[in-house]
């Protein structure tokens, strides 16, 4: 059973999955910078059973309990993220539970960065979910991608994420940045109100999170 996390430094749900298990398209530098090291370093016997329960959640695909979930009002559900921990698209399996998520939460928009684009077969079934309404992929970047990603991705007419320099002017093809109110400006909760930068729909955006 899908049991999304309400996340209030970002202020929408969040659902996540384990690292190790989904994680196969990191660079190094996602590798080395992932915030995630210091949670499992930190709570690492507490973060175990709970990769285990959102994994076999995740595997189930309980979309339409999902959609129960996301229809209690009590916190904002229009949007919601997957995932704040791990990867949404780890193999051609994922395409098909994320279409269901779309399908069976018409009135939630769902916020999905990801490194998916960096395997060309998968990306070819990624692609096709931009399709719906519902959905804001970004293509997860940082300073190890080089000139010739940046400009496949432009190719691609994909918004981006950037993090891992916070000293840069524009994209390594001087392309303009978007910086991220919620990072540079520390206003927690502002994703879920953002009405611009990950959430805009009609043009791609290069997202410039500053670091923690």
């Amino acid at each position: 059973m899908f049991k999304p996390l309400w996340s209030k430094d970002i202020g929408m749900f969040a659902i996540n999955r384990p690292i190790e298990k989904s994680c196969h398209h990191k660079t190094k530098f996602c590798e080395s910078t992932c915030y995630n090291n210091k949670l499992y370093a930190a709570f690492g016997h507490a973060m175990n059973p709970k990769d285990i329960l959102d994994e076999n959640a995740w595997q189930e695909n309980n979309s339409s309990e999902l959609a129960r979930t996301l229809s209690r009002k009590r916190n904002q559900t229009k949007r919601v993220r997957l995932m704040s921990r791990g990867e949404a698209f780890a193999d051609l399996n994922d395409i098909d539970r994320v279409e269901n998520i779309l399908k069976d939460n018409p009135d939630s928009i769902f916020w999905i960065p990801t490194r998916s684009w960096r395997n060309s077969i998968l990306w070819s079934q990624v692609d096709r979910l931009r399709d719906y309404d519902n959905v804001r992929i970004l293509a997860s970047m940082d300073p190890s991608n080089t000139a010739e990603d940046w400009q496949q991705i432009s190719d691609l007419k994909l918004s981006t994420m950037f993090y891992g320099d916070d000293n840069l002017k524009t994209t390594p093809i001087g392309e303009k940045f978007f910086k991220c109110p919620k990072t540079w400006k520390h206003l927690t909760g502002h994703c879920g109100i953002c009405k611009a930068g990950c959430f805009k729909s009609n043009k791609p955006v290069n997202v410039y999170l500053k670091q923690h």
